[in-house]
């Protein structure tokens, strides 16, 4: 593994640190630390082994825990749910290992109106939904709970009617994604094989949830990853309708659709109409074999996408000084009323970038590129909006399926 960093004239002259955790189909969860001072630094601090093909993982700030979801690749039957906890030198330590339902590729924490947490996890290939509570409120059910331990409350399967328009990758329900609505009452669903929008209700005093009737999008778009806007009509009093804006990138058909996401006044289930479409490659022409990946909010009114299998020009690398073929990732602006504008194309720093996430200032973004085994940290103006350059990047991770900031 090589940990490599540029000198940025603009990095701030006293050192900054921020950790993030990387995982991998090598089932392996690394801690890598970025210090900038005089220049940008992305270090491996430390590698611990994880557990049926992690590809997903979900920090939460507040306990300095993280959950590891395991997809259960190739002969395996099931997937995995381990739990880790930071301790005071920033290593992680394992507290828990659960068997999942197959194919764990999401996960989202929530609450209800008691207390409880609870974490939602899709099974792509399991095809549901699973419920898990983690801090085990007294009066949600008399299961005896080992400490530390997830427990499962909820499996929601789902049965698809007839192959869809893509035999290969719509044969069955692909549950892709789940996300928590601005509302924090409903669990929204990306449906890739079933090309679906699944909305699930929160209940109040389980945790556990409810079927929605799920909203149709067009046959074979494949519905991968999506993300909500609020308006502010969202904050209005629970006896006006609410909507906010939902935006989904379709990994089948690489494109980009925004929906104005309405409530009604009696906290039934919300409705979906749809505003726009775009390419995620704007006005230029879409590579073959080019697949949509992760869609993020940067600010308050840009929207990032990454773009796999869909090589630029040569560009520029934060360790190379010739340059090197890059997948892109796309920059769209939100206008008034869910439009949106594709404003460019940035090279991503390598090849295949499943998933990225940007830190909480909004001027580093950092990206997990798949097939090149690394991640890069590409620095921006967070008032601007623009990727500005590369600034650090460690290789030989192994397909990275995912990259989050531990802040």
């Amino acid at each position: 593994m090589k940990a490599l960093s540029i000198t940025s004239s603009n990095a701030s002259s006293s050192t900054a640190v921020a950790s993030l955790y990387i995982s991998s189909y090598e089932n392996k969860i690394t801690t890598l630390v970025l210090a900038r001072g005089p220049s940008y630094k992305l270090e491996i601090t430390s590698i611990i082994d994880s557990a049926c093909n992690p590809g997903w993982l979900v920090v939460d700030s507040e306990t300095r825990g993280l959950y590891c979801i395991g997809e259960g690749l190739g002969t395996s039957t099931e997937g995995a749910l381990s739990t880790f906890t930071a301790s005071s030198n920033g290593k992680l330590v394992r507290t828990s290992h659960s068997a999942t339902p197959l194919g764990g590729c999401s996960g989202v924490l929530f609450s209800n109106e008691g207390g409880g947490l609870f974490l939602a996890i899709a099974h792509y290939q399991g095809s549901a939904i699973s419920i898990w509570s983690l801090n085990h409120p007294s009066d949600t059910t008399e299961v005896e709970y080992e400490p530390n331990t997830p427990v499962l409350l909820q499996t929601i399967d789902f049965v698809l009617a007839k192959p869809g328009p893509n035999p290969i990758r719509q044969g069955t329900c692909h549950p892709h994604q789940v996300i928590l609505d601005p509302t924090g009452k409903f669990i929204i669903c990306p449906d890739l094989g079933a090309d679906m929008i699944r909305t699930l209700a929160i209940n109040q005093t389980t945790g556990m949830l409810e079927e929605c009737p799920a909203f149709a999008v067009a046959p074979g778009a494949g519905p991968r990853h999506a993300i909500f806007v609020p308006l502010p009509s969202v904050q209005e009093t629970p006896a006006m309708t609410k909507s906010v804006l939902l935006y989904v990138v379709f990994e089948l058909t690489n494109t980009l659709t925004s929906y104005r996401v309405t409530y009604p006044p009696d906290r039934g289930c919300p409705k979906f109409d749809e505003i726009e479409t775009s390419s995620t490659f704007g006005n230029n022409l879409t590579p073959i074999g080019a697949a949509a990946a992760e869609i993020s909010l940067v600010g308050s009114d840009l929207i990032m996408i990454s773009n796999r299998n869909s090589p630029l020009s040569l560009s520029p690398s934060s360790s190379h000084s010739s340059p090197v073929i890059s997948d892109s990732l796309s920059i769209f602006c939100l206008l008034p009323e869910g439009a949106f504008k594709f404003l460019e194309l940035y090279p991503a720093g390598g090849s295949f970038p499943r998933h990225f996430s940007v830190n909480k200032a909004g001027d580093l973004v950092a990206v997990g590129l798949q097939m090149s085994g690394k991640v890069v940290i590409l620095r921006r103006d967070a008032e601007r909006g623009k990727i500005l350059e590369p600034v650090a990047e460690v290789d030989g991770l192994g397909e990275v399926t995912c990259v989050v900031w531990d802040e």
